[in-house]
């Protein structure tokens, strides 16, 4: 979130009117009406629960709209800058809906986001396999992340859907934790949601986590 805010700060500060695609628990959103507190914000979220948290984050303000809504539903407007942290991974058609939000900016505006690629939590998903292959289960599991595209699926699509001038950049970052437990409920507490879960069995969690 703060390296998206370092990069489309200057966006930010000059816009009228704002929307945030995946707000979760409101930090993205508060650092936002920080940096511009005139224009309009408009804040999505699918999870209620997490649009609930994000509202009592920032209190009582006028120029903030909440909406509980996926991220791929066109609600149409005219702004200039659509922003988004850490959710277009789940969406489930990117090209028509990069293409929606495209029609949605007003000439000039800028499209700003940031998304996990198909690396994320690949010690995770290591570990689930550790895990399976101590239980002889014979269909290893896989966790949503390797699914996720890469920076040149990325491109493909934003030129597919009206970008022509496009900047991407790829960041690796590795954060340890003590163990496998601990990170999901790090994870957890962040308002991090896969809308698309893969559940696996009580077993094959509590071997991973031993």
């Amino acid at each position: 979130a703060q390296e998206l805010l370092k990069q489309a700060g200057g966006f930010i500060r000059q816009a009228r009117r704002i929307l945030e695609i995946g707000c979760g628990t409101g930090y993205l959103t508060e650092q936002i009406r920080r940096a511009n507190a005139g224009a309009l914000v408009v804040a999505l979220d699918l999870d209620a629960a997490l649009l609930e948290r994000a509202r009592a984050r920032l209190g009582a303000d006028s120029r903030t709209a909440w909406l509980v809504a996926d991220g791929e539903t066109w609600i149409g407007g005219d702004f200039d800058v659509i922003i988004s942290n850490a959710s277009f991974q789940w969406l489930a058609h990117p090209g028509t809906t990069l293409a929606a939000y495209h029609r949605s900016l007003a000439p000039g505006g800028v499209l700003a986001f940031s998304t996990l690629g198909p690396h994320t939590f690949q010690e995770l998903g290591q570990s689930l396999q550790e895990a399976a292959l101590l239980l002889n289960l014979t269909a290893l599991p896989e966790i949503s992340a390797q699914g996720f595209w890469d920076q040149g699926n990325w491109k493909g699509l934003l030129h597919q859907a009206g970008f022509p001038e496009t900047e991407l950049r790829r960041e690796l970052v590795t954060a340890a934790f003590p163990s496998a437990g601990q990170f999901l409920k790090d994870l957890q507490a962040t308002g991090a949601t896969n809308p698309r879960p893969r559940p696996f069995s009580s077993r094959l969690y509590k071997t991973m986590i031993s």
